[in-house]
């Protein structure tokens, strides 16, 4: 339709394409500098391998010779515009590199950020991003026509960027000095540094070199993450991504003219060098992989996400364009290929490559742990994750109740969790506090103040305990897959979360929705036992006086049994007291229901196999309940700290009169998130509290922090075990 010069003229008349003009010019601007604000190349660098700079090197420069010989080789049958002496170098080189923001947007729409192919593809593209801005000021140069031009250009280019380091930085710097902990940048700074990212890129552009270098130099230097970088890609990111970008794909399929592809014989065969320089990308790629014993189908993904294009690639175009390097017959086939090779790329990689699967509860080749099965002389590995200060007391009196000993220490690996914000790559580190600034743009006095709090505990603790720091920067939807990577890597029995509406108060209802799936998926796909820590109280911690009362809600099933061995670990506190609420449901079995119906199901063969095997699974949950219960008693017959109450219920109503009769003085309640299925209790007879927003608790957990139970005042943890293979 935009052949039809009446419909193009009606739909973009030439009167307005100025104005056009002007706001893609602004979102080309706007989009490199958020791009470049969210890049951490510090990081990055710091955090790459030996294997990341092979891939890197390998999946640039192999391509790059390859193009760079077809391009000449070839040179007589090539489009007029890539005949010109230097141009066909400019171009492999362009064709050959793989940007950074590119990778990143696309593993973000893929969540594979935090993955391993995530995390490899990331480092291995920033030596794309490296020669990328060589590439670009040499070409914006070349427009100044003579080499006396050029040379001022790149004089006057350093000359800038001497500056906004010198200059610009410091400011910056004192800025966030000055911004009270905590709290949000001024928005008079916010304003003005938006604004010096588009008189930046004037500046640039006076002086000879791109409109596009200015925001991204600026971008450059402002660090990334709160309270700055964060703050300016909240604010600015939104109406760029949605408003000014669209305008600029408007003008590039305005630019666009299909029917400038005349002379199909030229067509075709630029068309087969570029797709020929992308199979030479993913060989280097694909090769270097396999040479340091990369799997080979995590080595093909890599090459193929290492092949995206996007955004970044179409700036480029478009400037040559209006600079006169690629003629309208080369600019087409150049973003017509970009886009066919991502809509092959993206569902392939999306399909190849799926986290749940690796993740997924039925994977048979992981190692699943739980707390029954870690002995009591073997070291004792816990993950907490920590949001914020407020978390921090709480889980160190669980640890201190957990009973550390000579015998079976506790080692603690504290994982700080942020969003990931004004920021593209995700971060899971170690947190050493002499050199946080290897990992990170910016200090971080949260982090300090949790992690300080926790080595202190490790110093004064009654027992043996070792804290390991960690601080994970990466959206919540995909946190959970590291942090059960690290399970798994670390033989770690124990995960514990706080509650996410624990939360709300101090990071909102956005964040706090968040957390809640984070949880979620942290139950659904961990290959451990996970604790939701709800805390209720306002109770210090004090390692000389140390007391401890708790309570264990006893009703069955493996997430049940999970909580009674944790309690059987406390047991061994001597300032830890335990109450145990063996609650015994009386629930006729399937066989003893509507014999009149008998002779109805002689039919239904298959229904009847499956309710034996229900009541076998049923009569084999029972007898693991009894035998962990009656262990757990012979344990502690003599232990004066440790309380047994034996409780018979027959209904939903009786089993809640009876958790209501504990005293409401405990500083801690324990039970399992579900009971065996064929078992399980329904939710008529429970608290009207009951929502879907509380599933991670399960039901009686719902129950429990609802305002029917003691004013809502209880602190809870509520363990849910993995179900492992099935």
């Amino acid at each position: 339709m935009g052949l039809n010069m009446k419909f193009r003229e009606a739909l973009f008349p030439p009167i307005d394409m100025g104005l056009l003009s002007t706001f893609s010019i602004l979102g080309v601007m706007y989009t490199l500098f958020i791009v470049s604000v969210k890049t951490d190349y510090k990081t990055l660098v710091c955090r790459a391998g030996r294997i990341t700079w092979v891939i890197g090197f390998a999946g640039t420069i192999f391509p790059w010779i390859t193009l760079t010989c077809l391009f000449y080789s070839y040179h007589d049958y090539l489009p007029p515009s890539l005949q010109l002496k230097f141009i066909p170098f400019f171009v492999a080189s362009i064709l050959s590199i793989t940007f950074f923001g590119v990778v990143a947007f696309a593993l973000d729409e893929l969540n594979l950020l935090t993955s391993e192919l995530g995390q490899l593809s990331l480092s291995s593209s920033i030596i794309g991003d490296l020669l990328q801005w060589f590439f670009v000021i040499t070409v914006a140069s070349l427009k100044q026509g003579d080499t006396t031009q050029a040379v001022a250009a790149f004089a006057s280019t350093f000359i800038i960027i001497l500056i906004c380091i010198y200059g610009i930085r410091p400011a910056l710097l004192s800025i966030i000095k000055k911004t009270p902990q905590g709290q949000a940048v001024d928005e008079f700074y916010v304003v003005l540094i938006l604004l010096g990212a588009s008189v930046m890129g004037f500046v640039t552009d006076f002086v000879g070199s791109s409109i596009a270098y200015g925001p991204i130099i600026l971008g450059f230097i402002i660090p990334g993450g709160p309270p700055l970088g964060s703050i300016l890609v909240e604010k600015a990111e939104c109406f760029v991504m949605e408003i000014l970008l669209p305008l600029f794909f408007i003008r590039i399929g305005y630019e666009l003219d299909v029917s400038s592809l005349r002379n199909w014989k030229t067509s075709v065969v630029l068309v087969c060098i570029i797709f020929v320089g992308y199979f030479a990308k993913f060989l280097g790629v694909f090769v270097s992989s396999i040479s340091f014993k990369l799997r080979p189908r995590t080595a093909f993904l890599l090459g193929l996400i290492m092949n995206n294009k996007g955004i970044i690639e179409f700036i480029i175009y478009y400037r040559w364009k209006k600079y006169g390097v690629l003629d309208e017959e080369t600019f087409a086939v150049m973003i017509l290929s970009s886009l066919a090779i991502t809509a092959f790329i993206a569902p392939l990689t999306e399909r190849l490559y799926k986290p749940r699967v690796r993740l997924g509860p039925n994977n048979r080749r992981r190692c699943t742990l739980a707390i029954q099965t870690t002995p009591c002389t073997f070291q004792f590995h816990v993950i907490t994750c920590v949001h914020n200060e407020e978390n921090v007391n709480s889980i160190i009196s669980l640890l201190e109740a957990s009973n550390p000993t000579e015998i079976s220490p506790i080692c603690v690996y504290v994982i700080h969790l942020e969003e990931l914000t004004g920021n593209a790559a995700p971060l899971l580190a170690p947190y050493i506090a002499k050199k946080k600034k290897i990992f990170m743009r910016t200090d971080s006095p949260i982090s300090d103040h949790i992690f300080t709090a926790f080595e202190n505990y490790s110093g004064n603790s009654n027992g043996p305990v070792i804290v390991r720091p960690f601080i994970m920067i990466a959206p919540y939807k995909s946190m959970h897959e590291n942090i059960c990577m690290m399970a798994q890597e670390k033989l770690t029995p124990l995960i514990i979360v706080p509650y996410h509406e624990n939360q709300r108060h101090i990071h909102g209802n956005r964040v706090t929705s968040l957390i809640r799936a984070f949880n979620t998926n942290l139950q659904t796909y961990a290959p451990c036992t996970v604790g939701i820590l709800v805390d209720r109280g306002t109770r210090q911690m004090n390692t000389s006086s140390f007391s401890y009362n708790v309570a264990v809600i006893f009703i069955g099933g493996e997430d049940d049994r999970e909580a009674l061995a944790y309690a059987e670990r406390m047991s061994g506190h001597v300032d830890v007291s335990l109450t145990i609420l063996r609650v015994s449901l009386h629930i006729k079995k399937q066989g003893e229901k509507d014999h009149t119906n008998k002779g109805k199901n002689k039919g239904k063969s298959k229904e009847a196999e499956k309710e034996k095997e229900e009541e076998e699974a049923m009569e084999m949950e029972m007898l693991m309940d009894d035998a962990l219960y009656d262990e757990f008693k012979v344990k502690n017959i003599s232990n004066a700290c440790v309380v047994c109450r034996e409780v018979v219920a027959e209904s939903n109503a009786q089993v809640m009169d009876a958790i209501q009769s504990l005293e409401a003085n405990y500083d801690l309640v324990m039970v399992g998130r579900s009971r065996y299925p064929v078992m399980e209790l329904n939710d008529i007879e429970m608290p009207s509290s009951r929502s879907k927003n509380n599933e991670p608790l399960g039901l009686i957990g719902d129950a429990l922090v609802s305002t029917e139970f003691y004013q809502g005042w209880l602190s809870l943890l509520v363990l849910h075990r993995c179900r492992g293979p099935r």
